[in-house]
């Protein structure tokens, strides 16, 4: 949680509450020794505080709906609620959104962004103003995000990530597929620091949806919903042309 120099203060802040304990079990000084005990422990209570993350995040659900069998049309709805850790803080970036397809028609809580760029790694960052009371946003403001994907899903191979910017306590991530063209295998896994680590797999319901749920993910940590299913037949796509 702590880089080198807090971690060096952390230690102090102990040593302070250890001194305070010291001073009342071994001297006259009871009140002073309480004394420097409450001072450590607002010193300690201090640190946590301005090591927080800018933002909690909980109950996060990302749900990828495919609307026709050959891939090419699709949505993403992203529910969680978005908690700010400091009264001064103003906006909320939603970050690594990617695919390999295009990504449009961005949406929070039926809202376009205030900002949306575009980074040298081809992924989208969309931001959203939070409230004026600041007392709201560090209460928590339930949020929605949307948006489409286009010609993203057309291989036999497709994947629904979601990369874990802030402090975030689960995530659920669903994948919903047309009829027509059933999954034939699916996993769940996660990539961090470099390697990859297979989670349980799957739930996989009538063939045509999956979901898997995270509890306490790991910061930094990217996790994959990753699915298999045939390759559409011409008639499936000629279909999917004339829609």
């Amino acid at each position: 949680m702590f880089d080198k120099h807090n971690q060096l203060v952390f230690y102090a802040n102990i040593l302070i509450i250890v001194f305070g304990a010291t001073v009342i079990l071994f001297s006259d000084f009871t009140l002073v020794g309480f004394l420097i005990i409450a001072g450590g422990a607002v010193l300690m209570y201090e640190q946590f505080k301005q090591n927080q993350g800018t933002f909690r995040i909980s109950g996060v659900e990302k749900v990828l709906t495919i609307k026709d069998t050959c891939g090419t049309r699709a949505t993403v709805k992203q529910q969680q609620k978005t908690t700010a850790c400091h009264v001064d803080n103003n906006v909320y970036w939603f970050k690594n959104i990617a695919s390999s397809g295009s990504i449009g028609n961005f949406s929070i809580n039926g809202q376009f962004p205030i900002e949306q760029v575009k980074d040298k790694h081809s992924k989208y960052q969309v931001c959203m103003a939070l409230p004026t009371n600041p007392t709201k946003a560090t209460k928590g403001i339930d949020t929605i995000l949307s948006y489409d994907y286009t010609n993203a899903f057309g291989r036999t191979k497709g994947e629904l990530s979601h990369v874990i910017d802030d402090e975030t306590d689960q995530v659920k991530l669903v994948v919903d597929l047309p009829k027509g063209r059933p999954i034939a295998s699916a996993r769940a896994y996660c990539k961090y620091n470099g390697t990859e680590e297979a989670l349980l797999p799957p739930v996989i319901t009538g063939e045509t949806r999956i979901e898997t749920e995270i509890e306490n993910p790991k910061l930094g940590a990217e996790y994959c919903l990753q699915w298999t299913w045939p390759e559409a037949n011409i008639i499936k796509k000629i279909t999917c042309y004339l829609k």
